[in-house]
């Protein structure tokens, strides 16, 4: 394979490298996934490879930058610009649904859960770079919708990680148990975050006008 030399050139071999990372990672685990076997995924040199990474880990640390990183920076500021607790709910898990059945970050997810206890540094770093900003936009979204007399809420860092919690049951549904020959097996994500959603509503909403008609 020639040698990238345009700027162009160069984001595009990156990715090809990660592509091949992810796949080698979901398919072998962290532990098992060599740089030798990534680089011949992707169709290059081992030296190609350490061109662009030092090592499995430098791999991974990018593969949460690329994927995950920007899926949630974008997913934070297009929710925090909707007007209610509801549309905000409404919209990320909508947002979510999509985000499981449509991107790599599940097959991320798998790795982590599967072998984190290789790399911990780098669990704690998903762990700060995605659900600590997960959890901080839930918590947000909450507290205005609070404070605006829109819900009640007794335990906001609680509540935002149910929210979360049927995410991670999805993403471990599809990975592990769905199998893409047996429809019966697929989940309905759109219906399960819709139905999520309204349960959460009706809590949250119940709540505070259960406590109105107390007072």
């Amino acid at each position: 394979m020639q040698r990238a030399r345009t700027e162009q050139a160069k984001d595009k071999r990156r990715n090809t490298l990660l592509h091949a990372a992810l796949n080698e990672f979901f398919d072998k685990g962290f532990t098992a996934a060599r740089m030798e076997d990534i680089a011949k995924q992707a169709h290059v040199s081992k030296g190609t490879l350490y061109l662009y990474f030092a090592n499995k880990q430098d791999v991974f640390r990018a593969l949460i930058e690329e994927i995950a990183v920007p899926t949630i920076n974008l997913t934070s500021q297009e929710v925090l610009a909707t007007k209610t607790g509801e549309q905000a709910l409404q919209f990320l898990l909508q947002s979510i649904a999509h985000i499981v059945r449509n991107t790599p970050l599940p097959k991320l997810v798998k790795v982590i859960i599967a072998d984190g206890k290789a790399f911990p540094e780098l669990v704690i770093y998903y762990r700060e770079q995605v659900l600590n900003r997960m959890f901080s936009l839930l918590e947000t979204i909450i507290t205005k919708a609070v404070e605006a007399k829109e819900w009640q809420c007794s335990d906001i860092p609680m509540t935002a990680r149910l929210i979360i919690a049927p995410v991670i049951f999805s993403v471990v549904w599809r990975m592990v148990f769905e199998s893409s020959d047996e429809q019966q097996n697929m989940l309905d994500l759109d219906a399960l975050f819709a139905l999520h959603t309204k349960h959460l509503l009706v809590i949250l909403k119940v709540n505070w006008e259960t406590k109105n008609d107390k007072s």
